[in-house]
C-alpha cells in the first residue's frame, strides 16, 4: 500500500501477497471502482428503459378503458415523485446485490401502486398528459409529494381510503372492469401479505415494556407472561392470574387421572384385582405403613401375618426393629421375602425367640454368616422346612455342620444364589437327610452332573427343582436321577437346563408318571417331536396340573394339540410364552376341547393370537381369570373380555 506524506513525496509500505499479485495482474482500486461505475450506470439505463417501456403500456391501456367507459385512469404523481426520490437516492458505492434488489422494489412499487382519480369530460380525457419517467424528470400535477419516504409512508394509509371511495363513486352506476378487478386483487394480496407479517412478529423478550391484551394497561414481559386467549397477546400479572385456579384443577384432574392408571396397572401385576377393598385389608395395609409406630401387632392369624410381611419388604421397610415384630414364641411358620437390612445378628434373633418354629424361609439374606445356621441347627429343634436364598457369606462348612445338626428331621431345602455350595455340600445333604421331601437349587454357581447324580440317595424325593445352573448338567444326570426317584416326584423344575434334549423327555414319559407340575421353560434343544412323543399316549399319567414351556422354540401346532389332547381337561396353569411356531390352526383345534379348570395362561409374544383367538380361549376356559400378552400387538381394544378376567400387557392399556 501506499499514501502521500506533507512533503510531496511518496512513502511505500509492505505489501501484502495478494496486493502484489493484483498488481502483476494490472488491477487496482481505480480500475475496479472504473467497471463498478460502469456496471452500475448499465443497471441504471436498463432499469429505466424498463420503466419507461412499462409506464408506456399502462398509459395506453388507461386511455383504451377511457375511450370505452369516458373514465381516464392515471398514473399517481404521487407515487412517482416517490419512484424519483428513491431512483436518486441509489449510490455509485453499492454493492451489486443492493442494487439489484432496489430496482426490483421500484418495479413492484410501479405494477401496485394506481390511484383511480375523479370523473372527467372526453375532451379532457383525450388531452390527457401521461406522467411518464424518462431521463430522471417528470411532469407532475397538482398532488403534493413530501420530500421524505418515512412521511410518505404514513399517508399511504390515507390514499388508499381516498382511492376507495373515489373507485365507489366512480362505479357505483356500472359494473366493474377487468382492469379494476385486477387492481383490487393486487391490493388485497398486497395488505394479506402485511397482516402475515405482522402475525409473524416475535414474541416480546423478558424485561421488554409490552401492553396487556385485557386490560391495556403497560408491564414489564416475564419469562412466566401468560398469552391471551385469542393469541393477540400478553397478559399482565393480575389478568393472568384469573384463570390460575380454573387451569391448577385442570391440571389435578389429569394427574390425578395418571396417577390412577399407574395404580392400576401396579395393582395388576401385584394381583391385586379387587376394586373395593375389605377392611382387613385396609387395617393390613395401614399398619404397614405405620410400622415404624406399632410396637406389636399381637394375634393376628398365620395368613395375615404373611401378608403384612409381604406388603413391607414390598416396601423395603423390613429391618432389625421392624422384624421383631413378627416374632411370637408359639409361630410355627415366617417368611421374609427381603431381609437385605437384616444383619446377622437380626436373622441370629429368630431362632433365640421364635424357638417353636417349624419352617424358616428368608429371601436376600446376603448379611448372613456362619454363625446364624450354626444357631439355627443347634437352637430350632423343631426345624423341618429352611429357605435361603442369597445366602452367599455362608460357607460349605457351615452348611455341612448345619446338616449334621438337623439330620433326618429336614424335609425341605432350597438355597440359591451362592458359589458355596459345592459338592461337599450336597454330599453332606444326602448322607444326613435321607428323608428329605423338597429340594429346591436355584442359580448355583458348582451345580454339576456330580451333584446331580448324588441326588439319587434321596428315594423320598417328591419335588426337585434345579433352575438356572452355572455348570453344564446332561441328559444323563438327569435320566439317573428320574430313574431313581422319578416315580414319586409331582412336580419337576428344569428351568433353564439349556443342554438337555429330547431324552430327557423321553424318561419323564417313562419314570414320571405322578408329575403335577413340569416346567420345561427355556430348554431350546427339545423338539417338536420330541414334546409330542412326551404327551402321546403318556397313559401313566393323568394330566399336568401346571405346565411351563416359555421360550420352548421347538414347540409347534401339532406338539401343542397334542399337549391339549392330554391335559387340556386338568390344567390350571399353562405358559407357552415365546413359542412363536404356534399358529392359527393350534388356536381354530383349540375349539374342539374345553378347558375348565385354566386359570392362568401367559401367550406372551405368540404373534399368532389377536382379538378372535382371545375370545375363542374365553369360550373355552370359563374359569379364565389372569391372561398374559405381552408383545401380542394383534390384540386391541376391541377385544371381548368377560368379567372379573385380568389382562396383562395389553399395548393399548400401555399406550394409555
Amino acid at each position: 500500500m501506499s499514501r502521500r506524506s506533507t512533503s510531496g513525496s511518496y512513502v511505500s509500505g509492505p505489501n501484502s501477497a495478494l496486493t502484489e499479485f493484483l498488481r502483476e495482474k494490472g488491477i487496482d482500486a481505480s480500475s475496479i471502482q472504473a467497471l463498478s461505475h460502469a456496471r452500475a450506470r448499465a443497471r441504471n439505463a436498463a432499469a429505466a428503459e424498463r420503466r419507461a417501456q412499462l409506464a408506456q403500456q399502462t398509459a395506453e391501456a388507461e386511455l383504451e378503458e377511457g375511450a370505452d367507459e369516458n373514465e381516464e385512469v392515471g398514473e399517481s404523481s404521487a407515487a412517482a415523485g416517490s419512484r424519483r426520490r428513491q431512483n436518486r437516492k441509489s449510490t455509485k458505492d453499492e454493492d451489486d446485490d443492493e442494487q439489484m434488489l432496489d430496482i426490483e422494489y421500484l418495479e413492484e412499487e410501479e405494477e401496485e401502486e394506481e390511484v383511480v382519480k375523479p370523473r372527467r369530460g372526453r375532451a379532457s380525457r383525450a388531452t390527457t398528459e401521461i406522467n411518464l419517467k424518462v431521463g430522471g424528470k417528470r411532469k407532475r400535477k397538482s398532488t403534493t409529494v413530501k420530500d421524505t419516504e418515512s412521511e410518505f409512508e404514513e399517508e399511504e394509509e390515507d390514499e388508499y381510503v381516498e382511492e376507495e371511495v373515489v373507485t365507489t363513486r366512480a362505479t357505483r352506476a356500472r359494473k366493474p372492469t377487468k382492469a379494476e378487478l385486477k387492481k383490487k386483487k393486487a391490493e388485497e394480496e398486497r395488505r394479506r401479505g402485511e397482516d402475515d407479517l405482522a402475525d409473524e412478529l416475535p414474541r416480546p423478550q423478558p424485561g421488554q415494556i409490552a401492553f396487556c391484551a385485557s386490560c391495556q394497561n403497560r408491564f414489564t414481559v416475564t419469562a412466566y407472561s401468560r398469552a391471551s386467549e385469542d393469541g393477540e397477546g400478553l397478559l399482565c400479572h393480575p389478568c393472568g392470574k384469573k384463570d390460575a385456579p380454573v387451569e391448577k384443577a385442570a391440571r389435578k384432574r389429569k394427574q390425578t387421572t395418571r396417577t390412577n392408571k399407574k395404580s392400576n396397572a401396579r395393582a395388576i401385576l401385584d394381583g391385586d384385582t379387587s376394586n373395593v377393598k375389605s377392611l382387613q385389608e385396609i387395617c393390613i395395609n395401614t399398619l404397614a405403613k405405620y410400622i415404624d409406630d406399632v410396637e406389636s401387632l399381637g394375634y393376628i392369624g398365620s395368613h395375615n401375618v404373611d401378608k403384612m410381611s409381604q406388603i413391607i419388604c414390598k416396601n423395603r421397610r423390613l429391618s432389625n426393629d421392624t422384624i421383631k415384630l413378627f416374632f411370637e414364641p408359639a409361630e410355627h411358620v415366617l417368611r421374609f421375602y427381603d431381609c437385605s437390612k437384616i444383619s446377622s445378628d437380626g436373622l441370629r434373633e429368630i431362632g433365640a425367640l421364635v424357638p417353636t418354629l417349624r419352617r424358616l424361609h428368608l429371601n436376600w439374606c446376603g448379611l448372613m454368616k456362619d454363625e446364624c445356621l450354626d444357631y439355627y441347627g443347634t437352637q430350632l429343634r423343631q426345624l423341618t422346612s429352611l429357605e435361603l436364598y442369597g445366602a452367599f457369606n455362608v460357607t460349605e462348612e457351615s452348611y455341612i455342620r448345619f446338616f449334621q445338626n438337623v439330620g433326618s428331621r429336614l424335609t425341605e431345602f432350597g438355597v440359591s444364589d451362592t458359589s458355596r455350595f459345592t459338592v461337599n455340600a450336597v454330599e453332606a445333604l444326602v448322607d444326613n437327610c435321607p428323608e428329605l421331601e423338597v429340594l429346591r437349587l436355584r442359580t448355583l454357581t458348582h451345580l454339576d452332573d456330580e451333584c446331580v447324580r448324588l441326588l439319587t440317595g434321596l428315594p423320598n424325593l417328591k419335588v426337585l427343582e434345579i433352575t438356572n445352573p452355572q455348570e453344564s448338567i446332561t441328559d444323563g444326570a438327569i435320566i439317573d436321577a428320574l430313574n431313581s426317584f422319578g416315580s414319586g416326584l409331582s412336580e419337576l423344575i428344569l428351568e433353564g437346563c439349556s443342554d438337555l434334549t429330547d431324552e430327557t423327555l423321553h424318561a419323564i414319559h417313562s419314570s414320571c408318571g405322578r408329575l403335577d407340575v413340569l416346567n420345561l421353560s427355556g430348554i431350546d434343544l427339545i423338539t417338536n417331536n420330541g414334546i409330542s412323543h412326551l404327551f402321546t399316549e403318556w397313559t401313566q399319567n393323568y394330566g399336568l396340573r401346571e405346565l411351563s414351556l416359555g421360550r420352548c422354540v421347538g414347540l409347534q401346532s401339532s406338539s401343542f394339540a397334542r399337549v391339549i389332547d392330554h391335559s387340556g381337561r386338568t390344567l390350571e396353569k399353562l405358559s407357552i410364552n415365546s413359542c412363536k411356531d404356534v399358529k392359527k390352526d393350534a388356536w381354530d383345534f383349540l375349539q374342539e376341547f374345553r378347558l375348565p379348570l385354566l386359570e392362568a395362561l401367559d401367550v406372551s409374544f405368540v404373534r399368532s393370537v389377536d382379538d378372535s383367538v382371545i375370545e375363542s380361549i374365553l369360550k373355552v376356559a370359563p374359569e379364565l381369570k389372569w391372561l398374559r400378552v405381552w408383545g401380542c400387538n394383534k390384540i386391541t381394544e376391541a377385544c371381548a373380555l368377560k368379567e372379573g378376567m385380568v389382562l396383562i400387557g395389553r399395548e393399548a392399556d400401555i399406550l394409555a
